[in-house]
């Protein structure tokens, strides 16, 4: 088998440059499967000040997987004083779910992922709200909470 080897070394070659490669992609890319950080997300948007007293009201926010592990389930909570319900959020445009205990629950959020999530809420009349919305994993909080004051006006 040496004799073999010294004769042609190719197939030596091509063996020690395929484990080099394997080596390289596993150097790279492990580090993206990394699950070792601690879980972490933040919220942004915008909560308006005003809003229709007799119209549905719709917010837009953006959630950041701001660690390098999966946070499954991620959730919104929400927390609300005053005349204004949580109906649903509706996650990248695709997963529509109900609000209940305190909060809303789609899928997976995979490590530095950013998705869009829409919350929808019913004026109970006018007044005024304030609301606060934070990112969870189940009941365990992940980040600071996106806090705002809506007037409710009759429109």
């Amino acid at each position: 088998m040496i004799e073999r080897l010294r004769r042609d070394p190719r197939p030596l070659v091509l063996a020690v440059v395929a484990l080099a490669i394997i080596g390289a992609f596993f150097a790279v890319v492990a580090p993206l499967f990394s699950t070792s950080s601690a879980p972490s997300a933040d919220l942004a948007g915008a909560i308006p000040s005003t809003a229709s007293a007799n119209a549905p009201l719709e917010i837009d926010l953006g959630l950041d997987n701001t660690s390098y592990t999966l946070i499954s389930a991620i959730c919104v909570s929400a927390t609300v004083a005053g005349p204004l319900l949580v109906e649903r959020a509706v996650f990248e445009g695709l997963d529509n779910e109900p609000f209940h205990n305190g909060r809303v629950c789609g899928g997976g959020l995979n490590g530095q992922e950013t998705i869009s999530v829409k919350m929808f809420l019913a004026p109970q009349g006018p007044g005024t709200a304030t609301i606060a919305f934070a990112p969870t994993q189940g009941t365990r909080m992940l980040g600071n909470p996106l806090r705002g004051t809506i007037a409710l006006l009759n429109q």
